[in-house]
């Protein structure tokens, strides 16, 4: 068996060494392009799925006896601290066409534009429905499969990735159903 340099040493002999090169650094471009699509893709579903455990549990208070009482769904904004900071880094011009490499990019881009809308007061309607829009939004990816249903639980907390397997396995209602049909 030959060992790595003796089998490098007969192979540059038969093919050009600035060949073998270009061909390694060619290999080693597409492994650095797919790890850094893979960590792209793992810190964009973990702030989807920070984001999307904000509005759940604000939209949680605020339908509660104490929320009502409060009047928490007034003030739905307040507070939310909806983070954005991974999605506009890789939104940026010198970022987005690596971003839209990805299969889900287009749903990534959706659940973000419902995120941006919640805090939009120029929109018509509620703060918490838009809320609704966008949990529902995640909800039907999820179910779908649009988004990586394993990379999500892996980025998700516990709590946050136990109460998207009761949707998953149908022991609660997408946020889809309490949306009026209008």
């Amino acid at each position: 068996m030959l060992d790595a340099s003796k089998w490098l040493d007969t192979a540059s002999k038969v093919v050009p060494v600035s060949v073998i090169t270009g061909i390694g650094g060619y290999f080693a471009r597409i492994f650095q392009a797919e790890g850094r699509k893979k960590h792209m893709r793992e810190q964009l579903y973990r702030e989807i799925s920070n984001n999307y455990q904000r509005i759940v549990v604000r939209i949680a208070l605020g339908v509660s006896v104490s929320g009502l009482g409060a009047g928490t769904l007034l003030r739905f904004n307040e507070k939310l601290d909806l983070s954005f900071s991974v999605w506009n880094f890789y939104n940026d011009e010198k970022r987005r066409e690596m971003l839209f490499d990805l299969e889900e990019a287009e749903a990534i881009s959706r659940i973000y534009t419902k995120y941006s809308n919640i805090g939009n007061e120029g929109l018509p309607g509620y703060a918490h429905v838009r809320g609704k829009e966008a949990a529902a939004e995640v909800d039907d990816l999820l179910l779908d499969k649009t988004l990586d249903r394993k990379l999500y639980q892996k980025v998700s907390s516990p709590n946050a990735w136990k109460f998207i397997d009761d949707l998953l396995n149908g022991r609660r209602e997408s946020y889809r159903a309490s949306l009026n049909p209008l």
